[in-house]
């Protein structure tokens, strides 16, 4: 019997940092058409597009599963 256990969240850290910080982010993949492009998550609204490395976007950390 394999036992696992999924730590939760650090003390203080309930996730309300993420739902404070809505709007567009840096999804991380670059556009494969356009070079100076990289795709982002509009939070907001679901949508995702690709914008121009030259402009602000806010990054979000994300811990990758098993």
């Amino acid at each position: 019997m394999h036992n696992s256990v999924q730590p939760g969240l650090p003390a203080g850290r309930d996730g309300a940092a993420s739902r404070k910080s809505p709007g567009q982010h840096w999804s991380g993949s670059p556009n494969a058409n356009n070079s100076n492009n990289a795709w982002i998550v509009d939070f907001n609204n679901g949508n995702s597009n690709n914008n121009n490395r030259d402009n602000n976007n806010a990054v979000r950390l994300v811990r990758g599963g098993e």
